[in-house]
């Protein structure tokens, strides 16, 4: 009872720093709300996690988005578009760290909560993206759009790569790479630069990854 107490007394305390230090200055905070929603719920999800091995690392990691994310929106950093790319790519990461490493299929009704639960995530972080990186003028329609389309595609892909025999972690870093890639083709085809040769490097580079990926994993039954 005490460390459930502990437990919760730990999330609000976070809450509180996490919400002052983000809503201090109201200078884009809705332009990275979704990233720092999604910051926040994985945070506080690993706090009520019972094992305590990781804590500290992952402490550490969730800290360093956090620096990250607050640098980004109050333009801390100068080069702010390579570290914003690093946030969202991190993000992702552990939205299908997250995803794995609790899929249980023979429970249906949980499975379907947390696949509902990683497409709002990716389709507000693939939105988010479209609206920081993208420099082409993009109507709300069309980012919408994109993001749903991108978003589902990439549940596709992690429902797929779930049946696989893999531990979590790979399964993650799979469906972590289809994401990079996802993204890099919507980033050369809004900017009008996408080309075969940018085609070929893509899937050059996913086949070289994936080889290594699957040489990597221990197969699981």
């Amino acid at each position: 009872m005490s460390s459930v107490v502990s437990r919760w007394s730990l999330v609000v305390l976070f809450l509180t720093v996490a919400f002052y230090f983000y809503f201090r200055s109201f200078f884009n905070i809705h332009q990275y709300l979704a990233s720092f929603l999604t910051l926040l719920i994985a945070s506080v999800l690993f706090i009520n996690l019972p094992f305590t091995i990781y804590h500290l690392p992952f402490t550490i990691f969730f800290a360093f988005l956090f620096f990250l994310l607050l640098g980004i929106k109050n333009l801390i950093f100068i080069k702010r578009e390579p570290l914003y790319y690093l946030l969202n790519s991190l993000l992702l990461l552990t939205v299908f760290v997250y995803f794995f490493s609790f899929n249980n299929f023979e429970q249906p009704f949980w499975f379907l909560i947390k696949s509902l639960a990683a497409f709002s995530a990716i389709f507000f972080l693939i939105k988010e993206f479209l609206t920081v990186v993208v420099s082409v003028p993009l109507g709300s329609q069309k980012r919408n759009l994109m993001a749903v389309g991108s978003a589902f595609l990439s549940l596709q892909f992690l429902w797929v790569i779930a049946f696989l025999p893999f531990r979590s972690i790979n399964a993650a870093s799979l469906a972590f790479l289809i994401a990079l890639i996802l993204e890099d083709f919507i980033v050369h085809h809004l900017s009008g630069t996408i080309n075969r040769r940018i085609v070929l490097r893509n899937i050059t580079m996913f086949l070289i990854l994936a080889m290594i990926i699957f040489g990597a994993s221990k197969w699981s039954p």
